[in-house]
């Protein structure tokens, strides 16, 4: 059996049901092989930062999955895999890296392993006649530590032959249990995020650091974030009560309704993974699964994750903040016009809330979301002036 199949046999007896994968060689052929296991339709990522924010937000909602790329896909990914890093799981996340060693299917030679020794991501290299026990250990360790675990595999073992080894596994599917101090990647979290993967990586206990207070909107918060989280406080009054099972954030202010009394996002990672997360966990199980954006952090990256959506036809639910603003940087303007430029392709799922103040006009929108079975994309509009 060539290695590919036996690493493609492998991850299925063990469990994981998601695996993403953008095309690059080592990664494609496991992939082909895994689809043709699970009798399936081949779907590709465009962009490798979108397929580890997949199986990122898949092993978040309690489903094992692996995430297939070359060495410098891992690099365009770096943005999501330095927050996975913290932002905690609640099934293995394996992350593949096939090392094209010599350049002949690649740009350049790119010395892989200072990178990952740099990203401070626990590491295996596998050789080919223990492949599948390490992938094996790989899940174990990654469910132990609550981290994702980088596999280095040079590329060119995928078409060579070996026997398939039978490595039992005792794996039982998990649930996703809301735990913001775990999974909401935010500053006022930062200290103790990182407190807990440096004990983590060091063997050492981390289950009793202390964890921070959770401050309560608006009042817990600097002034300058409350005055603008009191503009927002009108939608998330009616999201709370149509809000789906689990719900991603993106970094900005409109994920710091994820504290009380809205608890209105569960998750949060790195700039733009909210819909890509959001998949995840949509092909893991959660079907009533939104994602919620601000128009910057959308333009910037998250707009990637919604081509995935139309790849995939997973019918999210998502809202974007519009106000022309990279509120947290400092309200640098967004060029009028910009996101509606990239939705243009989107129009058919496309509502606008001209008002968000204005009860009657959003609940309206959101329970026509919430029911909807289709994607679909609000644009709350909070642009000064209009």
């Amino acid at each position: 059996m060539k290695i590919s199949r036996c690493i493609a046999q492998s991850i299925k007896d063990s469990g994981a049901e998601i695996v993403s994968c953008v095309p690059g060689f080592g990664g494609t052929e496991v992939f082909d092989s895994w689809i043709e296991l699970n009798d399936g339709k081949p779907v590709y990522s465009f962009h490798e930062e979108v397929a580890f924010a997949v199986a990122h937000g898949a092993a978040i909602a309690g489903s094992r999955s692996v995430l297939l790329t070359k060495a410098h896909g891992l690099a365009k990914a770096a943005n999501a895999a330095v927050d996975a890093l913290y932002a905690g799981l609640n099934a293995g996340m394996l992350i593949m890296v096939f090392h094209d060693e010599d350049g002949r299917h690649s740009d350049n030679i790119f010395d892989i392993e200072p990178f990952i020794k740099g990203l401070r991501y626990p590491l295996i290299e596998p050789d080919t006649t223990n492949i599948e026990a390490s992938i094996s250990q790989a899940f174990v360790q990654s469910e132990e530590l609550q981290l994702p675990i980088i596999l280095l595999l040079n590329s060119k073992i995928v078409n060579e032959e070996k026997e398939y080894q039978l490595i039992p596994h005792g794996f039982i599917k998990s649930h996703f249990s809301r735990d913001v101090h775990k999974n909401l990647v935010v500053p006022i979290f930062a200290k103790y995020q990182f407190d807990v993967v440096n004990a983590k990586l060091q063997n050492r206990n981390w289950e009793n650091i202390e964890k921070p207070g959770i401050p309560k909107l608006p009042d817990g918060l600097p002034p300058n974030y409350a005055a603008i989280v009191k503009g927002y406080m009108p939608l998330f009054d009616v999201l709370k009560t149509l809000r789906g099972d689990i719900v991603f954030g993106d970094t900005g202010v409109s994920t710091l309704f994820a504290l009380p009394p809205y608890d209105c996002v569960d998750a949060c990672a790195y700039m733009g993974g909210s819909i890509p997360m959001a998949i995840g966990a949509y092909l893991a199980g959660y079907k009533n699964t939104w994602a919620i954006t601000g128009d910057f952090s959308f333009i910037a990256a998250g707009q990637l994750g919604l081509i995935e959506a139309r790849q995939r036809e997973i019918p999210l639910k998502v809202i974007i903040f519009n106000n022309q603003k990279a509120q947290t940087t400092g309200g640098q303007n967004i060029r009028s016009g910009t996101l509606q430029l990239v939705l243009e392709g989107y129009k058919d799922s496309v509502l606008e809330i001209d008002d968000p103040s204005n009860r009657e006009q959003t609940e309206k929108v959101l329970s026509m979301v919430a029911r909807s079975k289709k994607l679909q994309i609000v644009v709350a509009n909070y642009i000064e002036g209009e």
